[in-house]
């Protein structure tokens, strides 16, 4: 199967209308912010975007987005090698369209002024949010030794004699 890109840009409603279907991939080279926070360049991920109209008349698009990147691990700062699935759904908000109208099953997203959504961007922004926050491998796989990993102990005598910052309103409840 030849890998066909995604329109950079498309105009939400009028593939809504028509129920045109995308599959294909989205240059990796062209997401720049997730690049950053990856170990090796991102190869481009796979991307499926399907438009349609719903019951309720409202249009819409769902799709899934995938890649398998690297990034560092938390604990022993080594390439961890980790799939990324997005997964997401959105109604553009039009003069028709309002977002209070939206059931919650749909995310608003705002057209620019020719009334289109840039898809390379949605993609780019629900892979980010799809990472995880601090990516480790298992604890046993991982290269730092678990005696390594404590950080020493808590002086137990020094965290009773520090003063209570609330003790002066405990004063005033008293009184």
């Amino acid at each position: 199967m030849q890998n066909v890109r995604i329109p950079v840009t498309v105009d939400p409603v009028k593939s809504a209308n028509k129920k045109v279907v995308y599959d294909g991939v989205v240059p990796g080279k062209t997401m720049t912010r997730l690049q950053e926070s990856l170990v090796e360049p991102c190869p481009d991920p796979e991307a499926s975007v399907e438009f349609g109209i719903d019951e309720q008349g409202i249009s819409y698009f769902t799709g899934k987005a995938k890649v398998a990147v690297k990034v560092l691990c938390e604990r022993c700062n080594t390439p961890l090698a980790v799939d990324i699935l997005a997964q997401f759904a959105y109604a553009p908000v039009t003069k028709r369209q309002v977002a209070d109208d939206f059931p919650d099953s749909y995310e608003a997203i705002e057209v620019n002024d020719f009334g289109e959504i840039n898809l390379h961007g949605l993609v780019e922004d629900e892979l980010i949010l799809a990472m995880p926050l601090a990516p480790k491998h298992d604890a046993k796989a991982c290269q730092v030794d678990r005696d390594a990993m404590t950080w020493g102990e808590i002086d137990e005598s020094a965290a009773e004699e520090s003063e209570n910052p609330f003790a002066v309103l405990q004063e005033l409840k008293r009184k």
